[in-house]
Protein backbone atom coordinates (compact mmCIF):
# COMPACT_ATOMS: atom_id res chain seq x y z
CA UNK A 1 0.00 0.00 0.00
CA UNK A 2 2.48 2.23 0.91
CA UNK A 3 4.73 1.79 -2.52
CA UNK A 4 1.35 2.81 -4.41
CA UNK A 5 1.69 5.95 -2.33
CA UNK A 6 5.30 6.81 -3.12
CA UNK A 7 4.61 5.94 -7.29
CA UNK A 8 1.40 8.48 -6.83
CA UNK A 9 3.36 10.98 -5.69
CA UNK A 10 6.18 10.13 -8.58
CA UNK A 11 3.48 10.45 -11.12
CA UNK A 12 2.75 14.12 -9.46
CA UNK A 13 6.41 14.99 -9.12
CA UNK A 14 7.48 13.67 -12.57
CA UNK A 15 5.27 12.48 -14.40
CA UNK A 16 5.62 8.79 -14.38
CA UNK A 17 3.38 6.19 -15.65
CA UNK A 18 4.41 3.30 -12.73
CA UNK A 19 3.20 0.67 -15.47
CA UNK A 20 5.39 2.17 -17.92
CA UNK A 21 9.15 0.62 -16.26
CA UNK A 22 6.99 -1.64 -14.16
CA UNK A 23 6.03 -1.56 -10.26
CA UNK A 24 8.78 -4.53 -9.47
CA UNK A 25 11.82 -1.82 -10.81
CA UNK A 26 10.14 1.01 -8.67
CA UNK A 27 10.08 -1.60 -5.94
CA UNK A 28 13.92 -2.54 -6.24
CA UNK A 29 14.35 1.48 -6.73
CA UNK A 30 12.77 2.05 -3.04
CA UNK A 31 14.50 -1.17 -1.59
CA UNK A 32 18.16 0.65 -2.37
CA UNK A 33 17.33 3.79 -0.87
CA UNK A 34 16.05 2.27 1.95
CA UNK A 35 18.92 0.30 2.07
CA UNK A 36 21.25 3.47 1.24
CA UNK A 37 19.21 5.56 4.45
CA UNK A 38 19.75 2.44 6.80
CA UNK A 39 15.48 2.58 7.03
CA UNK A 40 13.93 -1.01 6.98
CA UNK A 41 10.56 -0.15 6.79
CA UNK A 42 8.63 1.52 4.54
CA UNK A 43 6.44 3.35 6.11
CA UNK A 44 9.26 5.19 8.07
CA UNK A 45 11.21 5.95 4.35
CA UNK A 46 7.91 7.69 2.93
CA UNK A 47 7.77 9.68 6.18
CA UNK A 48 11.82 10.39 5.49
CA UNK A 49 10.79 10.62 1.58
CA UNK A 50 8.30 13.56 2.10
CA UNK A 51 10.37 15.53 4.53
CA UNK A 52 13.24 16.02 2.44
CA UNK A 53 13.94 17.08 -1.23
CA UNK A 54 17.59 15.68 -1.40
CA UNK A 55 15.88 11.94 -1.27
CA UNK A 56 13.58 12.51 -3.70
CA UNK A 57 15.84 13.46 -6.14
CA UNK A 58 17.58 10.85 -4.98
CA UNK A 59 15.05 8.44 -5.47
CA UNK A 60 14.69 9.99 -8.99
CA UNK A 61 17.85 9.21 -9.94
CA UNK A 62 17.63 5.40 -8.97
CA UNK A 63 14.97 4.86 -10.95
CA UNK A 64 16.29 6.58 -13.75
CA UNK A 65 18.34 4.45 -15.68
CA UNK A 66 19.66 6.51 -18.73
CA UNK A 67 20.01 4.06 -22.05
CA UNK A 68 21.85 6.45 -24.78
CA UNK A 69 24.59 7.00 -27.57
CA UNK A 70 26.01 9.32 -30.12
CA UNK A 71 23.48 9.22 -33.03
CA UNK A 72 20.87 7.34 -31.48
CA UNK A 73 18.25 6.55 -34.56
CA UNK A 74 20.39 8.52 -36.56
CA UNK A 75 17.57 9.14 -39.54
CA UNK A 76 16.34 11.90 -37.22
CA UNK A 77 20.14 13.79 -37.45
CA UNK A 78 20.21 13.51 -40.91
CA UNK A 79 16.55 14.52 -41.41
CA UNK A 80 18.24 17.67 -39.40
CA UNK A 81 21.16 17.92 -41.21
CA UNK A 82 18.84 18.23 -44.37
CA UNK A 83 16.91 20.58 -43.24
CA UNK A 84 19.64 23.49 -42.48
CA UNK A 85 21.04 23.11 -45.85
CA UNK A 86 18.21 23.19 -47.80
CA UNK A 87 15.62 25.46 -45.57
CA UNK A 88 17.45 27.29 -42.81
CA UNK A 89 20.19 28.53 -44.93
CA UNK A 90 18.31 29.81 -47.72
CA UNK A 91 15.63 31.68 -45.09
CA UNK A 92 17.34 32.22 -42.20
CA UNK A 93 20.68 34.40 -43.15
CA UNK A 94 22.21 35.28 -40.10
CA UNK A 95 19.59 34.94 -37.34
CA UNK A 96 21.38 31.96 -34.26
CA UNK A 97 19.83 28.61 -34.45
CA UNK A 98 17.62 27.81 -30.92
CA UNK A 99 18.09 24.53 -30.37
CA UNK A 100 16.30 22.18 -27.16
CA UNK A 101 16.98 18.35 -26.09
CA UNK A 102 14.86 16.89 -23.39
CA UNK A 103 15.53 14.71 -21.73
CA UNK A 104 19.57 15.32 -22.40
CA UNK A 105 20.58 12.44 -20.17
CA UNK A 106 23.97 11.77 -20.18
CA UNK A 107 24.95 14.02 -23.11
CA UNK A 108 25.21 11.96 -26.29
CA UNK A 109 22.11 13.50 -27.72
CA UNK A 110 22.77 16.86 -27.29
CA UNK A 111 26.76 16.78 -28.75
CA UNK A 112 25.10 14.79 -31.78
CA UNK A 113 23.31 17.88 -32.23
CA UNK A 114 25.90 19.66 -32.49
CA UNK A 115 28.25 17.47 -34.29
CA UNK A 116 25.21 17.38 -37.13
CA UNK A 117 25.25 21.30 -37.35
CA UNK A 118 28.72 21.64 -38.01
CA UNK A 119 28.36 19.32 -40.47
CA UNK A 120 26.11 21.14 -41.99
CA UNK A 121 27.78 24.38 -42.37
CA UNK A 122 27.12 26.02 -39.22
CA UNK A 123 29.62 28.27 -37.35
CA UNK A 124 29.34 27.15 -33.34
CA UNK A 125 28.46 31.03 -32.80
CA UNK A 126 25.43 30.49 -34.65
CA UNK A 127 24.10 27.52 -33.00
CA UNK A 128 22.66 27.63 -29.03
CA UNK A 129 21.02 24.37 -27.83
CA UNK A 130 20.17 24.19 -24.66
CA UNK A 131 20.12 20.53 -22.97
CA UNK A 132 17.85 19.14 -20.26
CA UNK A 133 17.21 16.62 -17.62
CA UNK A 134 16.03 15.80 -14.52
CA UNK A 135 18.98 14.01 -13.08
CA UNK A 136 21.79 15.80 -11.70
CA UNK A 137 23.62 12.85 -11.91
CA UNK A 138 23.26 12.30 -15.56
CA UNK A 139 24.02 16.39 -16.20
CA UNK A 140 27.62 15.96 -14.11
CA UNK A 141 28.30 12.82 -16.81
CA UNK A 142 26.95 15.35 -20.08
CA UNK A 143 29.10 18.38 -18.63
CA UNK A 144 32.60 16.56 -18.24
CA UNK A 145 31.84 15.06 -21.79
CA UNK A 146 33.99 11.77 -21.13
CA UNK A 147 32.73 8.36 -22.36
CA UNK A 148 33.31 4.73 -22.68
CA UNK A 149 33.12 2.68 -25.78
CA UNK A 150 28.80 1.38 -24.75
CA UNK A 151 28.19 5.30 -26.15
CA UNK A 152 29.56 4.63 -29.78
CA UNK A 153 27.32 1.89 -31.24
CA UNK A 154 26.76 1.38 -35.03
CA UNK A 155 29.19 1.05 -38.02
CA UNK A 156 29.47 4.63 -38.68
CA UNK A 157 31.85 5.92 -36.03
CA UNK A 158 34.00 8.25 -38.43
CA UNK A 159 33.05 10.96 -36.06
CA UNK A 160 34.37 9.32 -33.16
CA UNK A 161 37.82 10.05 -35.08
CA UNK A 162 37.02 13.66 -36.27
CA UNK A 163 35.64 15.03 -32.51
CA UNK A 164 37.31 12.88 -29.62
CA UNK A 165 40.49 11.96 -28.22
CA UNK A 166 41.56 8.73 -26.47
CA UNK A 167 42.19 9.37 -23.11
CA UNK A 168 42.92 6.80 -19.61
CA UNK A 169 39.68 7.60 -18.80
CA UNK A 170 37.70 7.57 -21.82
CA UNK A 171 36.72 9.44 -24.93
CA UNK A 172 37.51 12.91 -24.49
CA UNK A 173 34.96 14.89 -26.47
CA UNK A 174 37.06 18.54 -28.05
CA UNK A 175 36.18 21.82 -26.85
CA UNK A 176 34.48 23.01 -29.78
CA UNK A 177 31.45 20.69 -29.60
CA UNK A 178 31.41 20.70 -25.79
CA UNK A 179 31.20 24.51 -25.15
CA UNK A 180 27.77 24.68 -28.22
CA UNK A 181 26.02 22.95 -25.38
CA UNK A 182 24.17 24.83 -22.22
CA UNK A 183 22.95 22.07 -19.46
CA UNK A 184 20.32 22.96 -17.91
CA UNK A 185 18.35 20.87 -14.41
CA UNK A 186 14.75 21.03 -14.89
CA UNK A 187 11.82 19.02 -14.58
CA UNK A 188 9.67 18.75 -18.33
CA UNK A 189 6.52 17.78 -15.83
CA UNK A 190 6.55 20.23 -13.84
CA UNK A 191 4.50 23.63 -14.39
CA UNK A 192 7.84 25.89 -14.27
CA UNK A 193 9.56 24.54 -16.87
CA UNK A 194 11.74 26.68 -18.67
CA UNK A 195 9.47 29.85 -17.52
CA UNK A 196 10.49 33.02 -19.26
CA UNK A 197 12.57 31.00 -21.74
CA UNK A 198 13.01 32.31 -25.79
CA UNK A 199 11.26 30.08 -27.85
CA UNK A 200 13.61 27.54 -30.08
CA UNK A 201 13.54 26.73 -33.51
CA UNK A 202 14.26 22.91 -33.23
CA UNK A 203 13.59 20.68 -30.20
CA UNK A 204 14.47 16.78 -29.79
CA UNK A 205 11.93 14.94 -27.09
CA UNK A 206 12.48 11.50 -27.80
CA UNK A 207 11.88 8.71 -25.79
CA UNK A 208 10.35 10.22 -22.73
CA UNK A 209 6.60 10.68 -23.44
CA UNK A 210 6.34 6.77 -23.23
CA UNK A 211 6.36 7.08 -19.55
CA UNK A 212 4.50 9.86 -18.74
CA UNK A 213 1.07 9.21 -17.22
CA UNK A 214 -1.69 10.16 -20.27
CA UNK A 215 -2.67 13.69 -18.17
CA UNK A 216 1.24 14.46 -18.11
CA UNK A 217 1.70 13.28 -21.90
CA UNK A 218 -1.17 15.55 -23.10
CA UNK A 219 0.19 18.81 -21.04
CA UNK A 220 4.00 17.87 -22.02
CA UNK A 221 2.71 17.88 -25.96
CA UNK A 222 1.38 21.94 -25.46
CA UNK A 223 4.16 22.79 -23.22
CA UNK A 224 6.46 21.82 -26.42
CA UNK A 225 4.14 23.62 -28.91
CA UNK A 226 4.81 26.55 -26.41
CA UNK A 227 9.05 26.27 -26.27
CA UNK A 228 8.38 25.65 -30.39
CA UNK A 229 8.69 28.95 -32.71
CA UNK A 230 6.05 29.35 -35.55
CA UNK A 231 7.60 26.52 -38.08
CA UNK A 232 9.76 24.87 -35.56
CA UNK A 233 10.67 21.26 -35.76
CA UNK A 234 9.91 18.84 -33.04
CA UNK A 235 11.65 14.87 -32.92
CA UNK A 236 9.61 12.57 -31.22
CA UNK A 237 10.73 9.09 -31.01
CA UNK A 238 9.09 5.87 -32.35
CA UNK A 239 6.63 4.59 -30.06
CA UNK A 240 5.38 8.89 -29.46
CA UNK A 241 4.35 9.50 -33.18
CA UNK A 242 0.77 8.98 -32.30
CA UNK A 243 0.44 10.84 -29.24
CA UNK A 244 0.89 13.60 -31.92
CA UNK A 245 -1.67 12.80 -34.18
CA UNK A 246 -4.44 14.65 -32.84
CA UNK A 247 -2.38 17.82 -32.30
CA UNK A 248 -1.65 21.07 -33.95
CA UNK A 249 1.61 19.52 -35.09
CA UNK A 250 1.81 18.33 -38.98
CA UNK A 251 4.28 15.81 -39.64
CA UNK A 252 7.21 15.98 -42.22
CA UNK A 253 7.68 13.28 -44.49
CA UNK A 254 10.98 11.51 -44.02
CA UNK A 255 12.33 8.38 -43.66
CA UNK A 256 12.80 7.27 -39.96
CA UNK A 257 13.36 10.99 -39.10
CA UNK A 258 9.40 10.92 -37.05
CA UNK A 259 9.74 14.63 -37.09
CA UNK A 260 6.91 17.44 -37.01
CA UNK A 261 6.16 21.00 -37.51
CA UNK A 262 4.52 23.48 -35.52
CA UNK A 263 2.34 25.40 -37.88
CA UNK A 264 3.18 29.01 -39.04
CA UNK A 265 -0.43 29.54 -39.75
CA UNK A 266 -2.62 26.76 -39.83
CA UNK A 267 -2.01 23.57 -40.15
CA UNK A 268 -3.66 23.47 -43.65
CA UNK A 269 -1.34 26.54 -44.86
CA UNK A 270 2.05 25.61 -44.50
CA UNK A 271 4.11 23.02 -46.14
CA UNK A 272 7.53 21.54 -45.60
CA UNK A 273 9.46 22.81 -48.13
CA UNK A 274 10.19 20.24 -51.30
CA UNK A 275 14.12 20.60 -50.81
CA UNK A 276 14.42 19.62 -47.91
CA UNK A 277 13.12 15.74 -48.48
CA UNK A 278 14.47 13.41 -51.09
CA UNK A 279 12.54 13.06 -54.50
CA UNK A 280 11.17 9.84 -53.41
CA UNK A 281 10.06 10.87 -49.91
CA UNK A 282 8.05 14.48 -50.83
CA UNK A 283 5.62 16.02 -47.99
CA UNK A 284 2.58 14.92 -49.18
CA UNK A 285 -0.24 18.10 -49.64
CA UNK A 286 -2.87 18.17 -46.77
CA UNK A 287 -6.14 16.85 -48.10
CA UNK A 288 -9.14 18.17 -46.39
CA UNK A 289 -10.55 16.69 -43.11
CA UNK A 290 -12.91 13.38 -43.56
CA UNK A 291 -16.27 14.06 -42.12
CA UNK A 292 -16.69 11.69 -39.66
CA UNK A 293 -19.44 9.07 -40.18
CA UNK A 294 -22.90 9.52 -38.06
CA UNK A 295 -22.74 5.20 -38.03
CA UNK A 296 -21.28 3.26 -35.61
CA UNK A 297 -19.55 1.09 -37.92
CA UNK A 298 -16.63 2.96 -40.14
CA UNK A 299 -16.84 2.95 -43.80
CA UNK A 300 -14.36 4.04 -46.40
CA UNK A 301 -15.74 6.46 -48.92
CA UNK A 302 -15.14 5.64 -52.71
CA UNK A 303 -12.97 8.37 -53.29
CA UNK A 304 -10.55 6.76 -51.00
CA UNK A 305 -11.41 3.23 -52.31
CA UNK A 306 -10.05 4.45 -55.49
CA UNK A 307 -6.65 5.55 -54.13
CA UNK A 308 -5.79 2.91 -52.24
CA UNK A 309 -6.49 0.44 -55.49
CA UNK A 310 -3.62 2.45 -57.44
CA UNK A 311 -0.69 1.30 -55.48
CA UNK A 312 0.65 -0.35 -52.73
CA UNK A 313 2.35 3.17 -52.30
CA UNK A 314 -1.02 5.13 -52.96
CA UNK A 315 -2.67 3.18 -50.27
CA UNK A 316 0.36 3.49 -48.07
CA UNK A 317 0.50 7.56 -48.02
CA UNK A 318 -3.80 7.49 -48.29
CA UNK A 319 -3.82 5.52 -44.91
CA UNK A 320 -1.25 7.55 -43.20
CA UNK A 321 -2.78 10.54 -43.92
CA UNK A 322 -6.09 9.67 -42.80
CA UNK A 323 -4.65 8.61 -39.57
CA UNK A 324 -2.40 12.11 -39.08
CA UNK A 325 -5.66 13.54 -39.34
CA UNK A 326 -7.06 11.20 -36.39
CA UNK A 327 -9.35 9.42 -38.08
CA UNK A 328 -7.60 6.04 -36.87
CA UNK A 329 -10.56 4.08 -37.19
CA UNK A 330 -10.67 4.77 -40.46
CA UNK A 331 -7.15 4.11 -40.83
CA UNK A 332 -7.73 0.95 -39.24
CA UNK A 333 -10.42 -0.03 -41.18
CA UNK A 334 -8.49 0.93 -44.26
CA UNK A 335 -5.20 -1.16 -43.55
CA UNK A 336 -7.30 -4.27 -42.68
CA UNK A 337 -9.60 -4.00 -46.43
CA UNK A 338 -5.98 -3.78 -48.11
CA UNK A 339 -4.67 -6.91 -46.12
CA UNK A 340 -7.77 -8.99 -46.38
CA UNK A 341 -6.63 -8.70 -50.59
CA UNK A 342 -2.78 -8.40 -49.77
CA UNK A 343 -1.78 -10.47 -47.09
CA UNK A 344 1.85 -10.46 -47.81
CA UNK A 345 2.04 -6.46 -47.45
CA UNK A 346 4.40 -5.98 -44.33
CA UNK A 347 4.29 -2.58 -44.52
CA UNK A 348 0.80 -2.30 -44.25
CA UNK A 349 0.77 -4.40 -41.11
CA UNK A 350 3.65 -2.35 -39.60
CA UNK A 351 0.92 0.44 -40.38
CA UNK A 352 -1.86 -1.03 -38.78
CA UNK A 353 0.57 -1.70 -36.05
CA UNK A 354 1.11 1.68 -35.51
CA UNK A 355 -2.39 2.87 -35.74
CA UNK A 356 -3.39 -0.11 -33.12
CA UNK A 357 -0.70 1.61 -30.98
CA UNK A 358 -2.18 4.87 -31.20
CA UNK A 359 -5.64 3.69 -30.53
CA UNK A 360 -4.23 1.87 -27.19
CA UNK A 361 -4.44 -1.39 -28.63
CA UNK A 362 -1.01 -2.63 -27.56
CA UNK A 363 -1.77 -6.29 -28.34
CA UNK A 364 -3.02 -6.28 -31.49
CA UNK A 365 -0.37 -3.33 -32.52
CA UNK A 366 2.47 -6.14 -31.07
CA UNK A 367 0.66 -9.06 -33.32
CA UNK A 368 0.89 -6.76 -36.17
CA UNK A 369 4.25 -5.69 -35.64
CA UNK A 370 4.96 -9.95 -35.13
CA UNK A 371 3.29 -10.23 -38.47
CA UNK A 372 5.03 -8.14 -40.30
CA UNK A 373 8.71 -9.68 -39.15
CA UNK A 374 7.08 -12.76 -40.09
CA UNK A 375 6.85 -11.63 -43.45
CA UNK A 376 10.00 -10.00 -43.47
CA UNK A 377 12.18 -11.04 -40.97
CA UNK A 378 14.75 -8.35 -41.51
CA UNK A 379 11.80 -5.69 -41.06
CA UNK A 380 13.94 -2.92 -38.90
CA UNK A 381 11.26 -0.22 -38.72
CA UNK A 382 8.92 -3.32 -37.41
CA UNK A 383 11.78 -4.88 -35.29
CA UNK A 384 12.19 -1.26 -33.53
CA UNK A 385 8.37 -0.75 -33.05
CA UNK A 386 8.09 -4.02 -31.31
CA UNK A 387 10.97 -3.25 -29.39
CA UNK A 388 9.93 0.28 -27.52
CA UNK A 389 6.18 -1.13 -27.86
CA UNK A 390 7.59 -4.19 -24.99
CA UNK A 391 10.09 -1.72 -23.11
CA UNK A 392 6.71 0.57 -22.75
CA UNK A 393 4.82 -2.53 -20.95
CA UNK A 394 7.37 -3.06 -18.85
CA UNK A 395 8.49 -6.38 -20.52
CA UNK A 396 12.47 -5.75 -20.69
CA UNK A 397 13.28 -9.71 -21.45
CA UNK A 398 11.66 -9.49 -24.84
CA UNK A 399 12.41 -5.83 -25.74
CA UNK A 400 16.47 -6.45 -24.52
CA UNK A 401 16.43 -9.77 -27.37
CA UNK A 402 15.28 -7.42 -30.16
CA UNK A 403 17.67 -4.68 -29.88
CA UNK A 404 19.93 -7.76 -29.69
CA UNK A 405 18.76 -8.33 -32.82
CA UNK A 406 18.83 -4.99 -34.42
CA UNK A 407 21.95 -4.50 -33.48
CA UNK A 408 23.32 -7.90 -35.26
CA UNK A 409 21.45 -6.37 -38.27
CA UNK A 410 22.95 -3.09 -38.09
CA UNK A 411 26.56 -4.36 -37.86
CA UNK A 412 25.97 -6.46 -41.25
CA UNK A 413 25.04 -2.97 -42.87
Amino acid sequence: MTQSVIESLLTQKIGLDANSIGCNNIQRAIERRMADCAIANITTYLEHLQKSSEEWQALIESIIVPETWFFREQEAFAFLKNYIQSEWFPSQPGRVLRVLSVPCSTGEEAYSIAMSLLEAGLSSTKVQIDAVDISKHCLRVAQRAIYNKNSFRGSNLCFQERYFQTTETGYQLCEQVKSMVNFIHDNLAATSFLAGIQPYDVVFCRNLLIYFDSATKHRTIKVLEKLLTPGGLLSVGHAEAGLLLNTKFIPVRYPGAFAYRKPAVSPFSLQFSSKTVSKNHRASDQEKPIPDKPSSQVTVNIETQNLVKDSQANFLETAKTIADQGKLDEANQLCQNYLSQNPDCAEAYVLLGQVQQAMGQDEHAAQSFRKAIYLQPLHQEALIHLALLRENQGDVDSATLLWRRIQRMQKKV
